[in-house]
């Protein structure tokens, strides 16, 4: 899958504009298709967990799959955030007429936010399919209705301040938080009930 997420990034100078004239334009890979690839990529980091074969071994080892886990989403995360990086370095390389750089911090909520969401989708249902279809559902409600104020992950393609990544960025860490919590009861309840058997 790290393969795919970087042919699929390859895809962002024939797609995209690499002198963009409005900060609109310039925001177009960030707001919409990095957040893509996160959608399409970030849930993969379970789909080994989904095997009936392994099933006892992950129940028998919660501690070790959650690190797997946290390992999985930092190497995607550090990943869509280079790519973000390389976007902004090739525009300033391609002297756009703005400041760019601001940019990457709307880039980077964007991904935390969907990660987050991600994240706190498949611990609390535990499903790949539902994992995948909110993000998708809530990136389609963004792409195709601009009322969601600084909730928006097309914020600035919809003409939205810069400062609704800081919501963002917010909204994302709550999230990310949400689940560690949840996580660690999970796997507090598992370890409680394991004597028991």
């Amino acid at each position: 899958m790290t393969i795919l997420t970087i042919l699929l990034a390859c895809l962002t100078p024939i797609l995209f504009s690499l002198k963009p004239l409005t900060i609109s334009q310039a925001s177009l890979p960030g707001e919409l298709f990095i957040p893509l690839i996160a959608i399409i990529c970030i849930p993969t980091i379970f789909l080994p967990d989904q095997a009936a074969s392994i099933q006892s071994i992950i129940n028998s080892k919660h501690y070790r799959l959650s690190l797997l886990h946290s390992i999985r989403v930092v190497w995607f995360v550090s990943i869509l955030s280079i790519l973000d990086l390389i976007i902004i370095v090739l525009y300033e390389s391609h002297q756009a007429s703005f400041q760019v750089w601001p940019l990457l911090g709307d880039f980077l909520a964007k991904i935390f936010l969907l990660t987050g969401l991600i994240l706190l989708c498949y611990h609390l249902s535990k499903s790949i399919v539902i994992t995948y279809i909110l993000p998708i559902t809530y990136f389609a409600f963004c792409l195709g209705y601009s009322g969601m104020g600084p909730l928006n992950l097309l914020s600035l393609i919809h003409g939205r301040p810069l400062s609704d990544s800081w919501i963002q960025l917010i909204i994302a860490i709550l999230l990310l938080f949400a689940d560690l919590l949840l996580v660690f009861s999970q796997t507090r309840f598992i370890h409680h009930q394991a004597p028991l058997e």
